[in-house]
């Protein structure tokens, strides 16, 4: 009996501990209260930046000073933590915005409110809505009238692979970091003034562009208005509002009746500077794009908004579009799992970053010539002297002695390879305009202890995890109170300075990082005014920055001009310069072609993320040699003491000109041919040698053509070509070309060999609208059904027959506005 009442105590005395406790955790709880929102519509996408909005709401009647911190769990249960200072007054509620890094698997999000002394004033799990949004197509839209785009959603586009939504952007509200619109695949501006952004809100969507971004311009009736005055000088000629008959290219309708794809619109004829023509009508370019960096810029002669009616009744115009605007490369790639897309991004990362100061390494013919002299003197070498002077009762004191001097001896040899405490790699991507300097830095930062380490990193710079992916599904929360021994990475936002926090993590274990900062150019740029005109090169190259150049060289479309050595401050003739043939899209046989250093990781890393497709500008590329990598300066960082090994790769866009007097060219590739049969991939100019293909190059409409230039990949380029023929896995196109004859309706074989066609010998095989169409017959009796082959690249050379404009070099501008720098266009909205 007592027993039981004994028991029956403990139990109530556990029970009133335990609501005690709950109580004091639920004070602690609801002290702040915290409410999350994430991407856009709650909508997250994996291998992406996410933007995070977190609502803190202090309920109490003292000052919040703390820190509010975003858990995710990693692979390995590896946990990061992104940490952000914030003060809120008491009774009071307030907004943080913050953006972290989702790779793939990561499902949920913990989001605590921390005090100074560490204590938990409020905490949220998010889950996050990811596995829906892979095959997604997200386009952030601003526009006046956003109910009439409403046709753009929901759409399924690339066969069904992918489907479209879309997200409305208040323009009072624009992201303030172009982070913060790494979820959106396209931006749409149709039917509104580009003067309402404000200055930071344009050099926001400029950064975002070039990280590979697709801006997408409706104009229509607004004319320049849409346009002006950030993105106005990518035309040639100003934008002049008229009715036009388009034909929109649509093939649905009642009986494939034309006249229904025929609208009449307010819009205008759209050239644009180095662009591809994308959609004609009549023979007039009303949708056009550039490439801008990675991404793109489009600009169309008419409003989105206008086309309500008919695209709605039309559901093919949507996937048209992006079709023709993104192309098959981009569209495929987008159509992967966002998760694969992660990964992908992780291992490319990891092979970037794979790679160690070889200034460390050991030398092994040293040790072996010294274990070699150690058993020499210490097996006969030293007995005999020893038993010569009689002496023999010294040898294994003698030995002993040898053992320890030579141990001495291997072990001071070793310093210079040791690692002595945290340690980081680096790779370094500058790209520098005249105004600014973009610069990227990957980082792999390791320690050879088990212990804590850390770096600090400039608050100028963005930082990120480079993440493999998790397949976590527990509470975050008990992890990290139900193992103290748990991999913690912590990046700390401070006011001052952010700080790289790692913990727990085992020897050498892998982290990797990506910085990045925009400044203000004060170093100075590359000037240069390349002309390429008829296979050869002529004008200079003057480099006014501080950095001195190895293996530099400037890529075009198709070619790669060699340079060599390039100092600060140095000016070369470029006619000078070797010219050479590459692959289109082959990323490792042009970096080939332009290094065998060890850089050429970093170049082709560059070539596949930032140069997809077609380009039409110039691009210098170098490798900046440091005297003293250990001791070279890192902009990102005060730590001078830390170790360092890495490399810094320098790249510029420049302005390309293939005009000489009233003549110019421009490759046929700017379009994307059509395909009537065949397997060809647009993306590097291959194609399958086991059947023919035929492709429909469409050559430029409104131009007088003069000739046609035919550059083959030959075997005498032998940087480009390998001893058997190959460049890489891929051999250039061996076989016939014939052309269509419009005339006998019938296909005629060419000699192509003079690598030139005149307009009289083009005659009868360019239709109305200067479209060519090309047979390839492979002559290859043994080529495997998988094989492909590069095809010749075809060059168009052109009279212009009003070349007063291009000739002065204007642009359509507005005065005070700067394209590499929108902040510091005028804005009277934004004033």
């Amino acid at each position: 009996m007592k027993r039981n009442r004994a028991a029956q105590g403990v139990r109530l005395l556990a029970v009133l501990f335990a609501f005690l406790l709950c109580l004091t955790l639920r004070v602690y709880a609801d002290s702040v209260d915290l409410s999350v929102t994430y991407g856009y519509q709650n909508t997250a996408k994996a291998g992406r930046r996410l933007p995070v909005s977190i609502g803190i709401e202090n309920h109490l009647d003292t000052t919040f000073s703390g820190s509010i911190h975003i858990y995710m769990v990693e692979s390995e249960n590896s946990v990061y933590e992104y940490r952000y200072p914030k003060i809120v007054e008491g009774g009071s509620s307030d907004t943080l915005h913050a953006t972290v890094s989702l790779s793939a698997g990561i499902s949920q999000l913990l989001v605590t409110a921390e005090d100074r002394e560490g204590h938990t004033l409020g905490s949220r799990r998010i889950g996050l809505d990811v596995a829906s949004s892979d095959a997604e197509l997200i386009i952030g839209v601003i526009s006046d009238h956003p109910d009439a785009l409403s046709y753009l959603n929901d759409v399924g586009i690339n066969n069904g692979l992918l489907r479209t939504r879309t997200v409305p952007l208040s323009v009072d509200a624009l992201p303030e970091s172009e982070n913060e619109l790494d979820q959106l695949d396209v931006l749409l501006l149709s039917d509104f003034s580009v003067k309402r952004i404000r200055n930071n809100e344009a050099e926001v969507i400029a950064q975002w562009v070039r990280d590979g971004g697709v801006l997408l311009l409706g104009t229509g009736a607004r004319g320049m208005e849409a346009l002006s005055p950030y993105f106005s000088s990518y035309l040639k000629s100003p934008l002049q509002p008229v009715p036009m008959n388009l034909h929109m290219g649509s093939t649905e309708g009642k009986g494939g009746d034309v006249d229904e794809d025929t609208l009449t619109l307010t819009a205008s004829p759209v050239h644009m500077l180095g662009g591809q023509d994308m959609m004609l009508s009549d023979g007039q370019p009303i949708l056009a794009k550039v490439s801008e960096g990675a991404g793109l810029v489009v600009i169309s002669g008419y409003d989105f908004c206008d086309l309500t009616r008919y695209a709605t009744q039309q559901s093919s115009y949507v996937d048209q579009l992006f079709t023709t605007i993104l192309g098959k490369t981009r569209l495929d790639t987008l159509s992967v799992a966002a998760s694969e897309q992660s990964l992908t991004r992780y291992w490319d990362v990891q092979e970037l970053m794979n790679r160690s100061d070889l200034r460390k390494a050991p030398k092994p013919l040293l040790y072996a010539v010294i274990l070699g002299a150690y058993v020499l003197l210490i097996g006969p070498g030293f007995y005999f002297y020893l038993r010569e002077r009689q002496v023999l009762r010294m040898y294994r004191p003698g030995v002993l002695l040898l053992s320890a001097l030579t141990a001495v001896l291997v072990y001071v040899m070793g310093l210079g390879t040791r690692f002595h405490g945290p340690f980081l790699t680096y790779v370094r991507l500058k790209e520098i305009s005249e105004s600014s300097v973009d610069e990227t830095d990957y980082l792999n930062l390791r320690s050879p202890y088990f212990r804590s380490y850390e770096l600090p990193v400039k608050t100028e710079y963005d930082v990120y995890p480079v993440l493999k992916g998790s397949d976590f599904t527990g509470d975050i929360q008990t992890l990290l109170s139900a193992d103290a021994s748990v991999s913690h990475t912590v990046i700390d936002n401070g006011r001052e300075k952010k700080t790289l926090s790692i913990q727990n993590a085992a020897p050498f274990t892998a982290r990797y990082f990506e910085l990045h900062n925009s400044m203000p150019n004060t170093e100075g740029a590359f000037l240069s005014d390349i002309v390429y005109a008829d296979g050869s090169v002529r004008g200079t190259l003057t480099n006014h920055t501080r950095y001195e150049l190895s293996d530099a060289a400037i890529l075009l479309y198709g070619k790669v001009i060699r340079i060599g050595h390039l100092a600060a401050g140095a000016s070369i003739d470029l006619q000078s310069c070797e010219v050479v043939n590459v692959p289109v899209g082959d990323s490792r046989a042009i970096a080939e072609n332009v290094t065998s250093d060890a850089w050429q990781s970093l170049l082709r890393s560059y070539l596949t993320n930032s140069m997809r497709g077609y380009f039409g500008d110039a691009r210098v590329v170098g490798y900046v040699r440091e005297q003293d990598p250990e001791h070279s300066t890192l902009d990102f960082t005060e730590d001078t003491g830390i170790e360092r090994y890495g490399m810094t790769m320098v790249v510029s866009s420049l302005p390309l000109s293939t005009r000489v007097g009233d003549v110019y060219s421009y490759s046929a590739l700017s379009t994307d041919p059509i395909v009537q049969s065949g397997d060809y991939d647009p993306s590097d100019n291959t194609t399958r040698s086991a059947w023919p293909t035929t492709l429909a190059y469409h050559l430029g409409e409104g131009n007088e053509i003069t000739s046609l230039s035919i550059e083959s990949l030959e075997e005498r380029d032998t940087d480009a070509v390998d001893a058997s023929g190959t460049l890489g896995t891929l051999q250039p196109f061996r076989g016939s070309m014939s052309f269509y004859n419009y005339t006998t309706g019938g296909f005629d074989l060419m000699d192509v060999s003079a690598g030139v066609l005149t307009r009289a010998q083009l005659e009868n095989y360019l239709d109305q609208d200067n479209v060519l169409i090309v047979r390839y017959i492979s002559s290859e009796e043994n080529a495997g059904i998988d094989a492909r082959r590069y095809l010749p690249m075809l060059t168009v050379t052109v009279r212009d027959t009003d070349a007063s404009l291009e000739e002065s070099g204007a642009t359509v501008e507005d005065p005070d506005v700067d394209m590499e720098n929108p902040a510091s266009n005028t804005n009277d909205a934004g004033a």
